[in-house]
């Protein structure tokens, strides 16, 4: 039974390293791996593989591009989320007792711990 354990545990991190690994590569280094394994499946003459090569790093370079741009559209609407909220708790503040306003607080804080566990066991429940 320990063997077992200490065995998913080590299956668990490597999956999560190569992982770790993907998200890593550069748009080059993705073209590369693509075009690698496209010339070894199809047998690309040298000539073939540049121009594979050549496309391949265009659309990774495209992809990246889009990639960065949802991030940043990303983090600017959690800017603005950000931003909602604490106008919101100012609000909330001003109107309610100290008392009122630490006891929704600690609500809200319980709620978004309740709610991270509810995410963290569907993503158990996908992983499976």
């Amino acid at each position: 039974m320990k063997k077992l354990m200490i065995i998913a545990v080590l299956a668990g991190m490597s999956v999560a390293a190569q992982a770790q690994d993907k998200e890593r590569k550069t748009p080059q280094e993705r073209a590369q791996i693509r075009t690698e394994r496209l010339a070894k499946e199809l047998e690309l003459t040298p000539d073939q593989k540049a121009k594979v090569e050549a496309i391949n790093l265009k659309f990774a370079d495209q992809a990246e591009a889009v990639r960065a741009q949802r991030e940043a559209e990303r983090a600017e609407m959690r800017k603005e989320g950000k931003a909602v909220r604490d106008a919101h708790d100012a609000e909330m503040k001003a109107v309610l007792t100290p008392a009122q306003y630490a006891k929704w607080t600690a609500k809200k804080q319980e709620a978004k711990a309740k709610h991270v566990e509810k995410r963290k066991a569907m993503g158990e429940r996908k992983a499976k």
